[in-house]
């Protein structure tokens, strides 16, 4: 536990995570309640699906462009908008469910609504890799920010089932929505978010993020493994239903969550050994693998939370492998983008199971979306392992940046400029913002990055060698 107080010691750290983990319940919150609300207004469970799906799939088309966006422009120029336009979405979809509109309406705002969803986790996801460009803290962030994602999917849920048994759940939707709009703003403001350098997308090329292979093979797999979450999505409320306890929903989502939790802590709190590759080759097996026995422990429902909870393990694990793994893969100037391909892949992978399990729960067969859930994380393991060889990190690049050579004039300076805006345009990957080092990084983080970087170069120095016994001063 020492490395996450070590991390949240800065405060150019501590405030984006706290901020953007209060926007981090609306993913967990949203889907839960747009079913929730979409049975009380006598909606069926596969139109509830569908409605679901189509706010993943407006969230999808969205995430890569505004991730575009965010490379060039900064931060706070696209999340302040979004966040304002998304609560009005919700809104909207809450009255139109209140009004018990036609389908074509409701799955229309639903996509236009997620187009708009505010890219905080992958801006979040951006700034830490900047403050922890290298060394144990580094996978302490990607874990930190993993398990705050775990916190929404746990906080999330509880909240929406909360809000809808005392006022319905067209207003749950409605606070999904402020959730993201508090958040957003909150982590806009933030030193860190503000200092974080835009860059010349155009000196990427054609393409953009998706040029790296490596972030291709990635935004597949990634979209297979999240069909699970889509089912899951729909399969909780549904048993939850049919053992005549609704409310009971919300504690089987967070289950799921509080097993990733755990699993996302043990992982981040130490070092593991092997490449990033091969960390995501074993963890991504014993998570399909575990998601695929979660369906023999129904009907019971404490026996169904609890498999759930050992499912969601290696689910921690996986995401905080994954996610740093594309940011190392990514190509200079295109982090957030890459991260938002990412997000887009996994929101249609959600989208897909949401809809493909609501007409099987329609069915009666819950266990079976269950199962073709876990099927699909099967292919994202068959993709890994198919194409590993573009998941190595190349050897010229450090924890994810490029290094400037040794010998660079200025290539170990410290940018502290930068005002209040969205920072400097770094349009060369040899700057300090590229070398790892963040505007408004405080002293330690600074002194820190500097003394690993003079070990790496020049070796450990003896003490008492002649060398520093010439340096030292005469008293």
């Amino acid at each position: 536990m020492r490395s996450y107080l070590d991390l949240l010691a800065s405060p150019d750290a501590r405030w984006p995570v706290i901020t953007s983990t209060f926007s981090r319940l609306t993913p967990g919150m949203i889907a839960l309640a747009l079913v929730l609300a979409s049975r009380d207004a006598g909606y069926s469970y596969a139109i509830a699906g569908l409605v679901t799906g189509a706010h993943q799939i407006g969230v999808g088309l969205g995430s890569p462009f505004q991730g575009k966006l965010v490379d060039r422009f900064g931060q706070g120029v696209v999340l302040v908008p979004d966040a304002v336009g998304y609560a009005l979405g919700t809104g909207v979809m809450a009255l139109l469910l209140g009004m018990r509109a036609p389908v074509w309406a409701l799955v229309l705002t639903a996509v236009l609504t997620g187009t708009v969803y505010p890219p905080t986790t992958a801006c979040a996801r951006v700034v830490l890799s900047r403050l922890f460009p290298t060394g144990p803290l580094r996978e302490t962030a990607f874990a930190v920010s993993s398990i705050a994602v775990e916190l929404g999917f746990i906080g999330g849920p509880m909240a929406a089932t909360a809000v809808a048994a005392r006022f319905g759940g067209r207003y749950a939707v409605v606070m999904a929505g402020v959730f993201a709009l508090v958040g957003a703003l909150a982590f806009a403001g933030t030193r860190a978010s503000r200092g974080t350098a835009r860059r010349d997308v155009a000196a990427t090329g054609r393409g953009g993020a998706l040029r790296a292979p490596g972030v291709r093979v990635m935004v597949i797999a990634l979209g297979f493994v999240a069909v699970v979450f889509g089912a899951i999505d729909v399969v909780l409320p549904a048993v939850a239903e049919f053992a005549g306890r609704p409310e009971a929903a919300g504690s089987l989502v967070a289950a799921i969550a509080g097993g990733s939790l755990v699993g996302g802590l043990i992982y981040g709190g130490r070092m593991w050994p092997g490449t990033l590759r091969d960390r995501l080759r074993v963890v991504i097996v014993v998570l399909g693998l575990s998601l695929a026995l979660v369906p023999l422990a129904l009907p019971a429902l404490g026996t169904f939370a609890v498999g759930l909870f050992l499912g969601g393990l290696f689910l921690g694990p996986t995401t905080i492998v994954a996610f740093q793994l594309i940011d190392d893969l990514s190509l200079p100037g295109t982090q957030t983008e890459a991260q938002s391909w990412t997000q887009s892949s996994v929101v249609v992978g959600v989208a897909g199971g949401a809809a493909l399990a609501g007409q099987l729960v329609e069915a009666g067969s819950p266990s079976l979306a269950l199962w073709a859930g876990a099927g699909s994380v099967g292919l994202g393991t068959l993709v890994v392992f198919l194409a590993a060889r573009h998941l190595v990190v190349p050897d010229t690049r450090v924890a994810g940046r490029p290094m400037a050579p040794a010998d660079e004039p200025g290539s170990g300076d410290l940018d502290g400029g930068g005002g209040p805006g969205d920072g400097p345009v770094v349009g060369t990957p040899a700057t300090p913002e590229d070398a790892g080092v963040q505007v408004g990084l405080t002293d330690e983080v600074v002194r820190s990055a500097l003394a690993e970087r003079v070990t790496l170069r020049s070796g450990p120095r003896r003490r008492g060698s002649a060398a520093g016994r010439r340096r030292a001063p005469k008293r």
